[in-house]
């Protein structure tokens, strides 16, 4: 697996959907009087997590906090659902659901160095940076491991451990998390790309 740096000037930018999508969005989820309050929230927002970035349209929870890490990139249109907990940094691309209780885990402990205990195990080497590509839906009570990428499309059922990287469009499920479908034919993937997807 790729380490991903947590440096802020090297984390990726957010999967981008194009901007045909995103005035579709504009009209269709947000209207005049939602974006005037979110443009006056998402500022305070992107200042008390210290993130790097936070789109247009960002949807957090109503009632149950959430974590994430310092220098996190959140893209357009996403929706973070109530108790979502990442202690690292993430990118989380344009037009994601992430349900409630979502919570990115480990690799927080060192485990492998023998005389020091998992206890005193901290990690000296930058940590992975977790990556949702765009257009991807996260289930209810999902774990996913810190470093993991989750290609852009791809649907993760509820309560599904995720222990590595999704390809796009995959649909995956279990415990660990394994690939149980397809969103699309390879036909209908290149057109959804072609409609949705910034290149």
């Amino acid at each position: 697996m790729v380490k991903r740096s947590a440096n802020l000037t090297d984390v990726e930018e957010p999967e981008r959907a194009t901007e045909v999508i995103i005035a579709r969005c504009k009209k269709e989820i947000e209207g005049p009087t939602k974006a005037a309050i979110r443009s006056m929230i998402i500022p305070l927002f992107r200042s008390v997590y210290r993130l790097h970035e936070v789109g247009e349209g960002f949807q957090g929870p109503r009632s149950g906090m959430i974590k994430i890490g310092c220098g996190s990139r959140i893209g357009r249109y996403v929706y973070l659902g109530p108790r979502f907990e990442a202690h690292c940094t993430v990118v989380i691309g344009d037009l994601c659901l992430i349900s409630s209780d979502c919570t990115i885990i480990g690799r927080d402990h060192v485990v492998d160095v023998v005389g020091t205990p998992t206890r005193l195990g901290v990690p000296t080497v930058k940590r992975p940076v977790t990556v949702f590509g765009m257009d991807v839906w996260v289930g209810m009570r999902t774990l996913v491991m810190e470093g993991v990428r989750i290609g852009s499309g791809a649907i993760v059922g509820a309560g599904a451990l995720v222990t590595r990287d999704v390809p796009p469009y995959a649909i995956v499920g279990g415990v660990p998390a394994k690939v149980i479908g397809n969103r699309f034919s390879a036909e209908e993937q290149a057109q959804h790309e072609s409609a949705v997807r910034l290149k």
